[in-house]
C-alpha cells in the first residue's frame, strides 16, 4: 500500500524566505528611518519594507508557477464587460464606505493610537485609482466574473436579492481585515522603532543583543502580517476563500488581540508580576545567555511560520492551506512557540511573592495558553471545508514533529469530522497568531 503523501503548499517556503530576504534589505536601507527623506506622499515609512516583501514574492509566483499551489488568473477567458466592472467598483464603494461608518462611530479609532493606520491609509490612498485597471483586467481572466462585489454592487443597486452566505462571507472578511489591519500596521510601526533605537544605541555588539533579534523576529512578523491583510487579491490567489463562521471562533481570536485583551489581560488573566528572566538568572551567567537564546529561537520559529503564509496571512479567514515550512512537522508551530516563550519570559513559576501566589501565576498562563488551544480548535473545525487540509492533517497524525520523537498526543490529533453522503471535509489552518502587545 502506497503511503500518504502531505498535499502541496498554497506558496513554498522558498517563496516567503525569499519575500524576507527583500523586507530586510527595504529595513537595513531604511535605517535610520526616522530620518529618511522620503516622498511627501510616503505618510506611513513602514511601507517601504512591506512593499519590499510583496515585490519580491509577487514576481516569484508571478514567474515561477511551480513555487504556488494553484494557478494565477491569466489566460483571457471571455470579452471585457464595462457595465460589470462598473457594478464591481460601486460594490467596492459601498463596502469601503461602511468600513469607513465603523471607523468613525467607534470610539476605539479616535484617539491617538492609530495615527500609524491613518499614515498608512493615506500612503496606499493613491493605489485606489487603480482599482478599475483591476478590476478590468481581472474581469476577463477569473473563472466566476460575478464575484462578491460583483453581487454587493447589484444589491446596492436594486437589481437583485441578496445572497446571505455571500455578502456575509465578504462582509466578514473585511470586518477581519478591518479590525486586524489597523492593529498590525501600528504594532509594525512601534516594532520597527524599537529595533532602530535598540541599533542606533548600540551599533557595535548589536549582533549579540538579545532585545535585537526579539524585535527583529517579530518586526518579520509584522511585515508579513500587514502585507498579508493588505493584499487579498485573486491575481496573487491570497483572496479570501471562507470566514470563521462560528462565535467561539472570533471570540477565541479576539480576546488575544487589544482592545480586549486589555480588560481580560488585567483582570482575568494576569499572569505576570513583573519578575525578570534575566534578574532572575542574573547569578548564572551562562544559563541566562541560554535561557535568552532558547526564547529568541522561539520567537524566530514564531516568525518563520508566518513567512510561510508568503502573502496569505491572516486570522479568522482561509486562503490557502500551508504545509510547508514549519508547518511541515507541526498544524500550529506560531502557537507552540509563542506559548513556549511566555512560560521563559514570564517565568511565572518565580515571582516576587509566596508559593501561592507563584502557583496562581501559572494556572493563569496555563489558562492564556488553553485559549490558543481553543483557537487552534476553532479553526481546524472551520477550514474543515477543504479537503487539501483532510489530507495534511491526517498526514500530521503521523508524521508530525511530535509523532516523529515518539510522544502521541491525543488531544492534539486531528480527526476528521464524520459527514453524511460523499462529502470531503477538512480541518485546517488559518494562520499564526500575531503579537498583541506580546499576545
Amino acid at each position: 500500500m502506497q503511503e500518504a503523501q502531505r498535499p502541496a503548499s498554497a506558496t513554498r517556503f522558498v517563496v516567503g524566505l525569499s519575500g524576507l530576504g527583500g523586507g530586510l534589505l527595504a529595513l537595513w536601507l531604511l535605517a535610520p528611518w526616522r530620518g529618511a527623506n522620503f516622498p511627501g506622499f510616503i505618510r506611513y515609512a513602514p511601507i517601504v519594507p512591506c512593499a519590499g516583501v510583496f515585490a519580491v514574492i509577487a514576481i516569484m509566483e508571478r514567474l515561477w508557477p511551480n513555487v504556488r499551489g494553484a494557478s494565477l488568473p491569466g489566460a483571457v477567458l471571455r470579452p471585457l464587460d464595462l457595465a460589470r466592472v462598473a457594478v464591481k467598483l460601486w460594490g467596492l464603494i459601498v463596502t469601503l464606505a461602511m468600513v469607513a461608518l465603523a471607523y468613525w462611530l467607534l470610539p476605539e479609532y479616535r484617539g491617538t493610537f492609530y495615527q500609524p493606520y491613518w499614515d498608512f491609509l493615506l500612503t496606499l490612498a493613491p493605489l485606489l485609482l487603480l482599482c478599475p485597471l483591476y478590476f478590468a483586467w481581472m474581469d476577463r481572466r477569473i473563472a466566476e466574473p460575478g464575484d462578491d462585489y460583483y453581487h454587493l454592487g447589484r444589491v446596492a443597486l436594486g437589481r437583485e436579492r441578496p445572497d446571505g452566505a455571500r455578502l456575509t462571507r465578504h462582509l466578514l472578511g473585511f470586518a477581519v481585515k478591518g479590525f486586524f489591519l489597523p492593529l498590525m500596521t501600528v504594532y509594525l510601526h512601534d516594532e520597527i522603532a524599537a529595533l532602530y533605537r535598540i541599533y542606533q544605541a548600540a551599533p557595535a555588539p548589536i549582533w549579540n543583543s538579545f532585545n535585537f533579534f526579539y524585535h527583529l523576529s517579530y518586526t518579520v512578523d509584522l511585515l508579513f502580517c500587514v502585507v498579508g491583510y493588505t493584499i487579498s487579491l485573486r491575481l496573487f490567489d491570497s483572496h479570501i476563500r471562507s470566514v470563521e463562521p462560528t462565535l467561539a471562533g472570533w471570540l477565541a481570536a479576539l480576546i488575544c488581540y487589544q482592545p480586549f485583551y486589555s480588560v481580560i489581560g488585567r483582570y482575568y488573566l494576569q499572569y505576570d508580576d513583573g519578575t525578570s528572566w534575566s534578574q532572575w538568572l542574573a547569578p548564572w551567567p551562562t544559563i541566562r545567555s541560554a535561557w535568552g537564546g532558547a526564547i529568541n529561537v522561539l520567537a524566530i520559529l514564531y516568525c518563520l511560520s508566518t513567512v510561510a503564509f508568503g502573502l496569505r496571512f491572516s486570522n479568522l479567514t482561509h486562503r490557502g492551506i500551508i504545509t510547508d515550512g514549519p508547518y511541515r512537522f507541526s498544524k500550529h508551530p506560531a502557537y507552540i512557540a509563542k506559548n513556549l516563550s511566555w512560560w521563559l519570559i514570564a517565568v511565572p513559576f518565580v515571582g516576587n511573592q509566596d508559593a501561592a501566589a507563584s502557583l496562581r501565576n501559572c494556572c493563569l498562563l496555563g489558562l492564556l495558553n488553553l485559549v490558543y488551544y481553543a483557537r487552534a480548535k476553532t479553526e481546524e473545525r472551520h477550514l474543515s471545508q477543504d479537503a487539501n487540509y483532510v489530507a495534511y492533517a491526517l498526514w500530521m497524525n503521523d508524521h508530525g514533529l511530535f509523532r516523529r520523537i515518539g510522544i502521541n498526543l491525543r488531544f492534539l490529533r486531528y480527526r476528521a469530522p464524520v459527514v453524511s453522503g460523499d462529502a470531503s471535509l477538512s480541518a485546517g489552518r488559518n494562520g499564526a497568531a500575531v503579537p498583541s502587545r506580546r499576545n
